[in-house]
């Protein structure tokens, strides 16, 4: 280097390299100070900004008392959270793709799974067969966001069987039931019990 190029970078302001170490540092200990309360952070606090009613029935399901949250089916969903509601979550299950999502988790007792029960029944094969006609699926009966009481669960299967067969409207066998039709119907094939 000649004295002349060593006199043009004196010129420049000086800027020390620790400086920039120590502001580095300083922002990386601040993420590291808040690191704890990132990870106490629910998907679901980002999630009732918008969606405070949905997250609100959620809190009393029990899938939220089992410790599952937003992302646990809708997934991360980051550019749906930060796009104001411009973009998709990450995951919306389709009709014809709620028994699967739900039969992951669900898998029952006994032989048969679920899932299995449910493809078998009639409305399952509408269901998964995309038909036009609508037919019940998981979240019809067992909402994914909050539960359906009793007389909500039969109102909605009296909404396409609005004429009964003469033995639903007798006394029903057994009360034990949540709703008069599970007395008779299996919960997930809908077929009468034998």
């Amino acid at each position: 280097m000649t004295n002349e190029s060593i006199q043009m970078n004196s010129s420049r302001p000086k800027t020390c390299c620790h400086n920039k170490s120590r502001s580095l540092f300083l922002c990386l200990l601040i993420l590291l100070l808040r690191a704890p309360i990132f990870a106490d952070e629910k998907t679901r606090d980002f999630c009732k900004v918008c969606h405070g009613e949905t997250v609100q029935d959620f809190l009393s399901h029990p899938h939220s008392e089992k410790g599952l949250d937003c992302d646990t089916c809708h997934g991360e969903s980051v550019k749906h959270r930060s796009s104001q509601g411009n973009t998709e979550p990450d995951r919306i299950a389709a009709p014809h793709e709620v028994p699967g999502l739900c039969g992951a988790c669900h898998a029952g007792k006994g032989s048969t799974t679920i899932q299995e029960q449910y493809s078998a029944s009639k409305h399952g094969q509408l269901v998964l067969a995309m038909e036009r006609v609508r037919a019940p699926h998981c979240g019809t009966c067992d909402v994914q966001h909050s539960m359906r009481e009793a007389k909500g669960l039969e109102a909605q299967c009296k909404r396409c069987h609005t004429q009964l067969p003469a033995s639903c409207a007798a006394t029903p066998v057994s009360t034990k039931a949540r709703i008069s039709c599970a007395n008779c119907h299996a919960a997930h094939l809908f077929a009468a019990k034998k």
